[in-house]
């Protein structure tokens, strides 16, 4: 070596640079980037005292012989492109998997977390914001949980999501329990949206509900008809068999102008009838066996069908926006038909979202008395709650 070279020195994680560091801290908005995680590190989520809990992260080791090590780690240690910021848990599940971490999974990671920071950062001041509104009842023994980081996701990029909302569980709800259970619960659920509406979250009023919905079916009529049609409102549908995990709430983009074509069946009509039953068979083909000890000869029978009912057929909102208008429009005809004061009784086999919709979009000074029945093994079918109250002058 001659006496003008100089050997180049050993360069350690302590060297990366200060405006790295704070360009890092910046743009993942200082939260974990770990895909799923999202943890904020400037606290201690236990304690929630403030501070560093964060972990400046090489993705490409900064040696070797380290995880995700290779001949580019020297070349690699002080590249921003190189380095995420992480919580320690997060930081030590990769560092001691990295056969499951790959270098190119967290460098997807890393973009994705800052694409999303600056999509959400760049809306202007007074751009909508959209309440969460969690509402999960198990159906059974099934209690499906709703993942913040899936439904935040789902509302992305169009509203950004934030970490307040109006949130309803229950994981031991009684199905089998008689109307009066039903009824008291539903009177919770009241109770807790029209506190909501009327106080607003942190004192603001709500402008736009984001509503993530699972349940039994009567239940989640009687949500909808709680929110009804004061507030814009979006309905969001859990997908099955989506290989991406954290996308099972989002509406599929290639489906996006997917719609459906509705079919109504007058099965058995009377007009002197003023008990109504209608039957919702899209999730499944509900056959008459299932309803006609329900149903006597005093009820005119209608259908609302499509093609080929199945559980995964809705994929867009348009098939959501579809099935309200077919709906709202058989409500009007078995009014003209049937008078004001009939009562009618939904049979409804449907996916949530629609469920939300079938109380949504009734109207409780003009609309009829709305009742939704459940089917179960054990009692059959039978009327479990009132949706919706109508007053005779």
């Amino acid at each position: 070596m001659t006496q003008n070279q100089k050997s180049k020195p050993e360069i350690t994680r302590d060297t990366i640079p200060t405006h790295t560091r704070l360009k890092l801290w910046v743009k993942s908005a200082g939260r974990c980037e770990f895909n799923g995680c999202n943890e904020p590190v400037w606290r201690n989520n236990l304690t929630l005292s403030d501070g560093n809990f964060a972990d400046v992260v090489h993705i490409i080791a900064a040696s070797e012989d380290g995880p995700r090590g290779n001949e580019e780690s020297a070349n690699q240690q002080i590249k921003y492109s190189n380095l995420m910021l992480m919580c320690k848990r997060c930081h030590k599940e990769i560092d001691d998997n990295p056969e499951t971490y790959s270098a190119k999974t967290l460098s997807k990671w890393k973009w994705k977390h800052e694409d999303r920071i600056q999509i959400q950062t760049s809306y202007p001041e007074d751009i909508n914001k959209s309440t969460v509104l969690l509402f999960s009842v198990n159906i059974g023994d099934r209690i499906v949980p709703i993942n913040p980081e899936v439904y935040r996701n789902a509302m992305f990029p169009q509203f950004p999501a934030d970490e307040k909302g109006i949130r309803i569980a229950k994981n031991d709800f009684d199905g089998h329990s008689d109307s009066e259970y039903w009824q008291a619960f539903a009177g919770d659920i009241q109770r807790k949206i029209n506190r909501s509406f009327d106080e607003g979250i942190d004192e603001e009023k709500i402008k736009h509900l984001s509503v993530f919905a699972i349940g039994p079916m009567p239940l989640l009529m009687y949500l909808g008809k709680c929110i009804g049609d004061t507030v814009s409102v979006g309905l969001y549908q859990s997908h099955r068999n989506i290989n991406d995990t954290n996308q099972t709430w989002s509406w599929p983009e290639n489906e996006q102008d997917r719609e459906t074509l509705y079919i109504t069946n007058s099965i058995r009509v009377n007009e002197n009838h003023t008990n109504i039953a209608i039957v919702l068979s899209l999730s499944g083909k509900i056959r008459s066996e299932r309803y006609e000890k329900f149903t006597s000869e005093n009820f005119s029978v209608y259908e609302i069908t499509i093609e080929d009912p199945s559980p995964h057929f809705l994929k867009s909102r348009k098939q959501l926006e579809g099935f309200s208008r077919k709906y709202r429009q058989l409500l009007n005809d078995i009014q003209a038909t049937h008078g004001d004061f009939c009562k009618v009784y939904i049979i409804p086999a449907v996916p949530a979202p629609i469920a939300v919709e079938c109380g949504r979009v009734l109207l409780p000074k003009s609309d009829p008395e709305v009742f939704a029945c459940e089917y179960d093994e054990q009692n059959g079918l039978r009327k479990v709650l009132k949706i919706n109250s109508r007053q005779q002058p």
